[in-house]
């Protein structure tokens, strides 16, 4: 059974002496969007709070990289509509509320979603879109972005998963030594594979037969 785990934006506003609360109700409000904005999926206090549940690699394989928009959206419209035919999981693997996406260069939160739709979205918002600069690979990307139109068929992002990909390649390079910069093939059961990998390196004998098997395959792909 999962652990429903509390949110600290959800109760900072009981916290507060009740004379705080009616003399200055501006800053409940304060305080709740402050903590809201570290406590999305990926941000700071996120991360340390579910540190031990975003190891495992039940958590960060099977994630849903991105969707498809399914109606052109304006610079002003605020629920973001996805393609079912192009995903049939919809928006499943998406934040529920305040996750980050991106589609084109603009970056997007929103405050709901529906099994095909993102509501209550935050347009030109910014957040970091990817973990590695490409000149300084010591150095995350974080984007400014501004409101924009997009056309139908355009790609959704899906940013809130950029730190559990990056503990993904860390269990990979664990787990999978001369593979783990390798991709692995579409519709693999990631989880499963990482799962029986010993098994795998077993049947394979030393590293130096698993790489005459990778060199194998990859000159018999090359090919085909």
């Amino acid at each position: 059974m999962s652990e429903n785990r509390v949110q600290f934006n959800n109760i900072v506003q009981n916290q507060l002496p009740s004379y705080v609360r009616d003399e200055f109700p501006l800053i409940s409000e304060f305080l709740k969007s402050y903590y809201q904005a570290l406590e999305f999926k990926g941000a700071p206090i996120d991360l340390i709070q579910n540190i031990d549940r975003y190891i495992k690699i039940d958590e960060t394989t099977g994630l849903g990289d991105s969707v498809v928009l399914l109606n052109e959206i304006s610079a002003s419209d605020t629920t973001i509509t996805v393609d079912f035919r192009n995903s049939i999981t919809g928006t499943d693997g998406f934040p529920e509320s305040y996750g980050l996406l991106k589609i084109d260069d603009e970056i997007i939160t929103y405050t709901g979603k529906t099994n095909n739709s993102f509501t209550g979205c935050i347009r030109g918002f910014s957040g970091t879109t990817a973990y590695k600069k490409e000149a300084n690979p010591e150095n995350l990307v974080f984007t400014s972005s501004s409101r924009t139109l997009h056309e139908s068929g355009a790609l959704i992002e899906n940013l809130s998963i950029l730190f559990l990909k990056e503990f993904l390649v860390k269990t990979k390079h664990q787990f999978l030594p001369l593979l783990d910069e390798r991709p692995l093939t579409e519709g693999l059961n990631q989880n499963l594979f990482i799962k029986q990998s010993k098994d795998f390196y077993l049947s394979r004998g030393t590293q130096i037969d698993l790489l005459k098997f990778c060199l194998g395959h990859y000159i018999i792909k090359m090919y085909l």
